[in-house]
């Protein structure tokens, strides 16, 4: 296959010399040295870089069903006619990426010199992950705009049942072929949509966790995600048409959330209490029977529910504040069995881990309750957040969803468990505000 276009270029995620002067830290990042390579001929330079990269080596390509047509077929076809060593696993679509899986991929690549993933969410997972186990090259060709995990330093992974956050490096290099990127399902548009929304309240989650206990917030991540929202963000309706540039801004946007990820050395900038409740229909699946849905959409309901505990929050007065911690958590754990069944044990774990700091809310939310009231009316009201995904043409219904009212208000209520990590679910509930924000949050989906 001929280079249809050679009008390509070469650049990088993020520009070390620029995002450093938004560090408020103090602290080192890492640098984030990911290539990007945007063109109509990406699957042309994807197989050209790999020959010059590994001459007389091998790669693994990783597709599914969907991903094969819309890019995986095109670049197997130019690895043939360069003759490129390959093997080709397409796994089924519509797929969740578990502990088996991975050690299929894992086992498949052993031979290989490098893992290209021809996809988005479990496809990258799945490669990555991988990779890092065998401590080889990862490259990732993306075929929609539907997740920010490309180049996170994370795999999300369900282990026994529990979704786990799993180190693995981001990819060395990305391809991206716009028009690919343009003609993506509108469904995964709206889910890298929603997906990437989320940082306006993950973040402050972040401060408000870094103020009570860690010290650990830095402004770059966000100001970093900040210089490319006014590109995406105020558009969600041009989703709707297709329109190739803005599906190209949108993963630009999350390409740089997932880089805000690896400078914060967590997932904090962009994932706190909304992901948790998308964590809990997926732990759920094996219990409910429930089709898995996309991770962005299942976000987005999870912002609601946090902007939700957020608007109480702001109405509070300090004086309504208790020393619940103790009853809090006593009542969630003696819920875990029946609600949890085969998984109760990895999530008596994970939520004994917090016990601690759940205990020491009692004392530090009075303390800090200006400042935490303060950052808690910063964030837009549920139904602003609400207007925006539905203006990309997805219902954000209960219906949509695929859930019923009893599973939307248990997984709000209960999602807090899964995680060590002090979000805004921790607060409304140690508020005693939890359960009517839920509530608040269901009458927008409906």
């Amino acid at each position: 296959m001929n280079n249809p276009s050679g009008k390509g270029h070469r650049t990088h995620v993020a520009d070390s010399a620029s995002y450093s002067r938004h560090c408020t830290c103090g602290l080192s990042h890492p640098s984030i040295d990911t290539e990007l390579y945007i063109g109509d001929d990406a699957a042309y330079r994807v197989s050209n870089d790999l020959k010059a990269t590994f001459p007389g080596g091998s790669v693994l390509l990783l597709d599914d069903v969907n991903t094969h047509k819309a890019a995986g077929e095109a670049i197997l076809s130019n690895f043939r006619q360069q003759g490129i060593g390959h093997t080709c696993l397409t796994l089924p679509g519509d797929i969740s990426a578990t502990s088996e899986l991975a050690e299929q991929v894992y086992r498949q690549s052993g031979p290989h010199d490098l893992i290209l993933a021809v996809g988005a969410g479990t496809i990258n997972d799945l490669g990555k992950y991988a990779a890092a186990r065998h401590n080889r090259g990862y490259w990732a060709f993306p075929t929609a705009p539907s997740m920010n995990g490309f180049t996170s330093s994370i795999a999300a992974i369900k282990v026994e049942g529990v979704k786990r956050t799993l180190p693995a490096p981001p990819p060395l290099r990305i391809y991206v072929c716009p028009p690919t990127i343009g003609q993506a399902p509108l469904k995964l548009m709206q889910s890298g949509y929603c997906d990437v929304l989320a940082k306006s309240v993950s973040d402050v989650d972040w401060q408000i966790e870094s103020m009570l206990f860690s010290n650990s917030y830095c402004r770059l991540p966000s100001a970093i995600v900040a210089e490319t929202e006014h590109t995406y963000l105020d558009q969600p309706d041009l989703l709707k048409r297709s329109d190739t540039a803005t599906a190209m801004a949108l993963l630009r946007g999350l390409l740089v959330s997932g880089a805000a990820m690896r400078l914060a050395g967590s997932s904090a900038p962009a994932s706190g209490g909304e992901h948790l409740f998308s964590h809990v229909l997926d732990m759920r699946e094996s219990i409910t029977g429930r089709q898995p849905g996309l991770h962005g959409l299942q976000v987005a309901a999870g912002i609601i529910v946090s902007a939700a505990c957020y608007a109480r929050l702001a109405q509070l007065r300090r004086s309504e504040l208790r020393p619940l911690a103790e009853k809090k958590y006593r009542r969630d754990a003696q819920m875990i069995p029946g609600v949890w069944g085969p998984l109760s044990a990895e999530v008596e774990k994970r939520f004994a881990l917090k016990r601690v700091d759940l205990m020491a809310l009692d004392t530090l939310m009075p303390q800090h309750w200006k400042s935490i009231q303060s950052l808690s009316a910063s964030v837009r009201s549920p139904q602003h957040y609400a207007e925006k995904m539905r203006r990309t043409g997805f219902a954000l219904t209960l219906e949509a969803l695929h859930l019923d009212e009893t599973e939307f208000i248990l997984a709000a209520t209960t999602a807090r468990v899964i995680r060590e990590r002090i979000t805004v679910l921790d607060m409304a509930a140690q508020a005693g505000i939890m359960e009517t924000a839920a509530e608040d949050a269901l009458q927008l989906l409906r």
